[in-house]
């Protein structure tokens, strides 16, 4: 991921968080838009994941979702890289280092989950759909919180004397967006599990369908799940301000030039002394 994301875009990578906003708008829409123009699910917010299901919007869905987690991936390790030059650069502790890694490790599982969403339809393999999702959202939630913790602690160590009000300002923009942001995603994601646990469970003693007296609670667990997406989506584009500073991006590859190895283990060694010890001295003549 480092890799293809460095090598398209270099000292662009800040696009990087846009180009995977506008994908998944652009993607969703149109499976969106196809599922329903070919009458496979109804216009009036659906679930996500059943804009999907049949073809051919199911290819479309399956692939646009892919692509959609490999660039959350790609965003993760990017803030990584930068956070872990700012710690390194202000000799930050063993603890905050350990807090950029977790950040890390979230946000690749994160990714991975939204690769589960995509890879498993929802009407033939509820089972690995839901456990993406539950990656997908709520382990999503927990990076969050903790990018903007790490945020806030950015504000402190990475202002540099040279740095002006505009990017104090930037700084504490970007730090009130993600409080916010956070607070919005958490909520929309209770929203959505109650509102979605309640409709399942009034549907299965038959007290309704979402046609008739069940629709409030099933339109408030669809759209609070588009929202939620998007909301998650929105936090991306609170890297791009830390992108903006990176200035070189570098990939080091060291080869085996097939060189001699070193002396040999202690044990050899010894012996190939004590037999040069043992053969006679020549003498001269």
């Amino acid at each position: 991921m480092f890799l293809a994301a460095s090598w398209c875009m270099g000292r662009f990578m800040w696009l990087l968080p846009i180009f995977t906003l506008g994908w998944l708008f652009v993607s969703m829409t149109t499976t969106y838009g196809i599922a329903v123009a070919l009458n496979h699910t109804f216009p009036n917010f659906p679930y996500i994941s059943y804009t999907g299901v049949e073809v051919p919007e199911r290819g479309i869905f399956t692939f646009s979702i892919a692509v959609t987690a490999i660039m959350l991936a790609a965003n993760a390790e990017m803030r990584f890289l930068f956070v872990k030059e700012i710690f390194h650069e202000k000799k930050m502790n063993k603890k905050w280092k350990n807090t950029n890694v977790a950040g890390l490790v979230l946000g690749l599982i994160s990714s991975f989950g939204l690769l589960l969403v995509g890879c498993f339809q929802v009407d033939v393999m509820k089972p690995p759909h839901y456990f993406g999702a539950f990656l997908c959202f709520v382990i999503a939630i927990v990076y969050l919180w903790l990018q903007t913790v790490i945020t806030w602690k950015l504000r402190h160590v990475a202002q540099k004397p040279q740095d002006g009000k505009v990017w104090r300002a930037i700084r504490l923009f970007v730090w009130i967006w993600q409080i916010l942001n956070s607070a919005a995603s958490t909520i929309l994601l209770i929203l959505f599990s109650v509102s979605k646990a309640t409709y399942k469970m009034q549907r299965k003693l038959n007290m309704g369908t979402k046609w008739d007296t069940l629709r409030g609670v099933f339109l408030l667990s669809t759209t609070t799940e588009w929202l939620l997406a998007f909301s998650i989506m929105f936090f991306v584009l609170t890297f791009i301000p830390g992108f903006k500073r990176l200035k070189d991006i570098k990939v080091k590859v060291s080869l085996d030039k097939g060189e001699k190895s070193g002396p040999p283990p202690n044990g050899e060694q010894q012996e190939m002394n004590d037999r040069e010890r043992l053969q006679p001295e020549k003498q001269e003549v």
